[in-house]
């Protein structure tokens, strides 16, 4: 029998508010009208996400990718990345575009979560203090970005 995790619930809830909202019981828009300073936003906004949200953690796995620890913190957060990713664009297809925001609010809820307990986690380690230094450093940019 499977566990269930923070992430097994995220995904239901997801296809269930999609569902929900799809046939007319839930009250969310099924298409998102931003004016043209809105979408410029959304645009900057998106750079910025992956900038901060996927190419400095993808740095990091790489440069201390002999660390095992580090491998698993950051392997784990960027699978995690990659599903709610993977999930907003064939949902944003089936369902409809706004359901994007519903996911990406469960989703940066549980990386939340994650990243709490792997800045935790961190302290534990043996690490060259300079080592410690970056990589806390990257966890807590990513936490609070």
């Amino acid at each position: 029998m499977s566990k269930v995790t923070p992430a097994k619930v995220a995904q239901l809830q997801m296809v269930l508010m999609g569902w929900l909202t799809s046939i007319g019981i839930l009250p969310i828009s099924q298409v998102i009208n931003y004016n043209n300073a809105g979408l410029r936003f959304i645009r900057v906004w998106i750079l910025l996400a992956i900038a901060i949200g996927l190419v400095i953690p993808t740095i990091t796995f790489v440069i201390w990718f002999k660390y095992s620890e580090v491998r698993k913190i950051f392997g784990f957060y960027l699978l995690v990345l990659v599903i709610q990713i993977a999930i907003e664009h064939i949902a944003s297809r089936v369902l409809f575009p706004s359901i994007v925001v519903i996911i990406g609010t469960l989703y940066t809820a549980f990386r939340v979560w994650q990243l709490w307990y792997e800045q935790q986690f961190i302290k534990s380690i043996d690490f060259y203090q300079a080592n410690f230094r970056i990589i806390s450093g990257v966890l807590w940019l990513l936490l609070l970005f």
